[in-house]
């Protein structure tokens, strides 16, 4: 999964300029995921872009596969048909969304955050709903690990250490970042924090090349299980519960169609919720291993359970999971101003009520 803002220090400035120049480029690396067919002149076409990454952690992805249209989803090509576009992480998602690309789309909060700021999709955006948590009681979270013999007992023992997040500018980096200066750490001074991606981290941490780094799923169940690498400290340590990704809509998109986009967030309630039901979880588990090509077992062992993110099973996000991570990125200096993320919200697409 990549969350991340940019490759660079600080994420990239979304303006609809730089994403009409961008966007072209952007889709020749991209892939198509949906229904086969051809839309219904008499349905709606959503046009969808994921944050970078697949299944287990965005959701939708998951939940808008050829088996649960066909057996599952009650909507789907009937109220609205869908077009889902895989990108290289959520601020080419924005990007698409500025464009007119698309008209839905999973964002991190740092890409809706720069968003908002630039003024960057014509008649602004609207969240819609979540995809996933992270640092909720009870649930996993991504985590920074060290060797389990490490001499790091305590974040203080950082100091001097080289730290592997996978991208400058992502949800991982500010995290660690934002727990380094709780510690009375300095995240430019008194550490080096170096790129690598997801998948090369743990190894990174075993061989030494790293002192310290962070696993997400489905890296960190794969990783645990072979045991020698101790956690440290977890995003929990940041912000407590906090929406790491969320559903977004161009709220142009939304005026003009509502009732498709209640019909997709039908569907993907629905999704969400045969996932977790126990009864469908052999097939539920062919269903992801046949996409992300992981084993089965890896996958029994924490998806949609305990061990892994917690998703509000009505797909409802709050403003204070919003709001935590992008007054972090203020203080980081990763964007200029903050936002009020209540003034974005809205629920009221759901197929269920949310309760705060």
């Amino acid at each position: 999964m990549s969350l991340e803002a940019s490759s660079s220090k600080k994420p990239e400035n979304i303006t609809r300029r730089s994403a009409i120049a961008t966007t072209g480029t952007a889709l020749t690396a991209l892939s198509v995921f949906g229904s086969p067919q051809a839309a219904r002149s008499d349905t709606t076409t959503i046009r969808y872009a994921t944050g970078g990454g697949i299944g287990p952690n965005e959701t939708e992805t998951l939940i808008f596969l050829p088996y649960l249209e066909k057996n599952v989803l009650k909507n789907f090509g009937r109220a609205y048909e869908l077009q889902m576009t895989f990108t290289r992480g959520t601020p080419e998602a924005a990007q698409l969304l500025a464009a007119g690309q698309v008209d839905l789309a999973t964002l991190s909060s740092a890409a809706f955050a720069l968003s908002v700021i630039k003024d960057a999709v014509p008649g602004g955006l609207t969240i819609i709903s979540d995809n996933f948590q992270e640092g909720h009681p009870g649930n996993a979270t991504n985590a920074f690990f060290v060797k389990a013999d490490s001499s790091i007992k305590r974040v203080e023992d950082l100091r001097g250490k080289k730290i592997a997040v996978n991208a400058f500018g992502s949800a991982i980096d500010l995290t660690c970042r934002v727990v380094l200066r709780k510690h009375g750490l300095d995240p430019r001074n008194d550490v080096e924090i170096v790129e690598i991606g997801f998948p090369n981290i743990g190894a990174a941490v075993r061989t030494g090349r790293v002192d310290a780094g962070c696993l997400v799923l489905p890296f960190m169940a794969i990783e645990e299980a072979k045991g020698g690498l101790r956690q440290l400290f977890s995003d929990a340590d940041a912000f407590g519960p906090a929406s790491v990704i969320f559903q977004v809509a161009s709220t142009n998109f939304l005026k003009a169609h509502p009732a498709a986009v209640r019909a997709f967030l039908a569907d993907y309630v629905t999704g969400l919720q045969w996932y977790y039901n126990r009864r469908n979880r052999p097939r539920a588990l062919e269903v992801v291993s046949e996409l992300t090509k992981s084993p089965i077992p890896v996958l029994d062992s924490y998806l949609m359970t305990s061990k892994d993110y917690y998703r509000n099973p009505n797909g409802c996000v709050f403003q204070n999971t919003i709001q935590t991570p992008i007054d972090a990125m203020v203080a980081e200096k990763f964007i200029p101003k903050s936002v009020d993320a209540a003034k974005y919200i809205d629920l009221s697409y759901l197929p269920h009520p949310c309760k705060v």
